[in-house]
């Protein structure tokens, strides 16, 4: 399986036996708001200013969330 780093796709593959065969995702690097006027949002980091065809908002839905048991 392959990743994303830095914008530039890396076939490479991470190590599970550390974890007990499971996949740790990394948190998030991106935290910022995008709000109207680039004020900072609910969690009072700076936010970017809206613009028009400026943000692209990309989805995954190939990894489920925790499982309830």
């Amino acid at each position: 399986m392959g990743l994303l780093i830095d914008g530039k796709w890396q076939d490479a593959w991470y190590a599970t036996k550390p974890s007990g065969g499971r996949f740790i995702r990394k948190d998030s690097s991106f935290r910022n708001w995008v709000t109207a006027d680039g004020s900072a949002g609910r969690t009072g980091i700076g936010g970017y200013k809206a613009q028009a065809g400026r943000y692209h908002l990309y989805v995954s839905l190939a990894c489920p969330g925790p499982i309830a048991r």
